[in-house]
């Protein structure tokens, strides 16, 4: 007896999708039964999808799309200009039917989308509980990303797709009338609230603390025990003047560190006499052969100078939210009450015995309690080693001189980077 033939594999994922939608069907009539007899599932079309009839021809529609290249599932409805509301293929079937009723009872109403699913998320959250304070201030809200952070953007006629979270943490994007802010809810740092100028093109860090309390606090960010939401956005009730935000019109940037064991040409060369003095030039990679203390303070984007290389990374430091840092000397460069900096040129990647052994000075150079560790590397580090300065609140950046910017090399540091899209850049162009 010959064996059956198997059907081709389109086949089976066809059949499969089909009756993930017929599941989806009975999902929403046994979950929401007031929509049972709007309910359609169509299968004759493509992609086939399942629609709640609101009235005439207009309807809402829940649907497996491609957006860039990945898939996605979308509820999308017949209002002009709409967004639809992405989600991930793993959406439980009862989030993506709650969803589509959501939508649907909206539109039959004609009020609102209620949150939280106005704010594509499926359950209540300080993101979402934010947003509702700001759409009630008449604020536009543009983002909210707790759980789901699926956006699209770009045409409208082919989408590509904004996947957030993770390091991001979850935050809220919102429009006020002097500028875009992002508020941010970092796992380690908890709040911050960063603010996108168009003019410059660049992103500033309010100082939250100052702006609450009137104090300063060494380390970027407020804890999320120490500020609620309602606090959160009373300070956004202030504005920008109230802010006081100081951004540079040339941005600072934002990047990713170099491939572990990577080192680049300007990096083979920039330490080429290790045992250059003083100490610290050694510590910061400067060939004192290189230095010419005429031009010095006239230096270029780019410069090699010790001065130059401690400016840019103050600078970026005190723009990323670090408190009490302050220009120091030969001896200490920069100088910090709550931190002790240490400056690696070493051509091997940071250690977990290294990283634990600058942690002790650090420790060691507190007068009264121990310091916290920052380290300025031009080398990489290890994966353990990453892990050890974030259980010991450590920050270790990578220094990129031939860009004049900071990287962040460890998941603490990563949360005290600005963010670094163009808000204008993210969103769904009109019809």
């Amino acid at each position: 007896m010959c064996p059956l033939p198997l059907p081709p594999g389109d086949m089976v994922a066809a059949l499969g999708r089909h009756l993930h939608f017929k599941s989806l069907e009975q999902a929403l009539c046994d979950r929401h039964p007031e929509l049972a007899d709007r309910v359609h599932f169509d299968d004759a079309n493509h992609p086939m999808h399942l629609e709640v009839t609101l009235s005439g021809r207009h309807s809402v529609v829940l649907a497996q799309e491609r957006m860039g290249h990945t898939i996605v599932w979308a509820v999308t409805d017949s209002v002009l200009n709409s967004e639809p509301s992405v989600w991930p293929l793993h959406t439980p079937d009862e989030v993506l039917v709650d969803a589509l009723h959501a939508v649907t009872s909206a539109r039959l109403t004609d009020v609102p989308v209620p949150s939280p699913w106005r704010w594509d998320e499926s359950e209540p959250s300080d993101m979402t509980e934010l947003a509702d304070l700001l759409d009630a201030r008449g604020v536009r809200v543009r983002r909210v990303a707790a759980g789901n952070g699926y956006f699209p953007y770009g045409p409208r006629h082919s989408p590509k797709l904004d996947i957030v979270g993770g390091r991001d943490g979850s935050f809220v994007e919102a429009e006020f009338p002097d500028a875009f802010v992002r508020v941010s809810l970092k796992p380690a740092l908890g709040w911050l609230v960063d603010v996108y100028l168009a003019e410059c093109g660049t992103w500033g860090r309010v100082d939250l603390a100052w702006n609450l309390w009137h104090s300063t606090r060494p380390a970027p960010g407020v804890p999320r025990g120490d500020a609620s939401v309602a606090d959160i956005a009373h300070v956004l009730d202030g504005g920008l003047k109230a802010w006081d935000v100081e951004v540079s019109c040339e941005p600072t940037g934002r990047g990713e560190p170099a491939p572990s064991g990577h080192r680049s040409e300007w990096q083979e060369s920039l330490f080429a006499d290790e045992a250059t003095p003083p100490e610290w030039l050694r510590g910061v990679g400067v060939d004192i052969g290189q230095l010419d203390e005429e031009t010095e303070p006239g230096t270029s984007r780019h410069s090699t100078s010790p001065r130059h290389l401690t400016d840019t990374v103050l600078e970026q430091l005190t723009a990323f939210g670090f408190g009490d840092l302050e220009e120091g000397d030969a001896e200490l460069p920069i100088r910090s009450d709550a931190f002790h900096i240490e400056w690696h040129n070493r051509a091997k990647n940071l250690s977990t015995s290294e990283v634990q052994r600058l942690n002790g000075l650090a420790a060691a150079a507190g007068k009264d309690i121990p310091k916290r560790l920052i380290v300025i590397t031009t080398a990489g580090i290890s994966r353990p080693a990453a892990a050890f300065a974030d259980t010991a609140k450590a920050f270790v950046f990578f220094v990129d001189r031939s860009a004049d910017k900071l990287m962040a090399l460890n998941s603490r540091a990563r949360e005290a980077l600005l963010p670094h899209t163009n808000p204008a850049e993210r969103g769904l162009e009109p019809w």
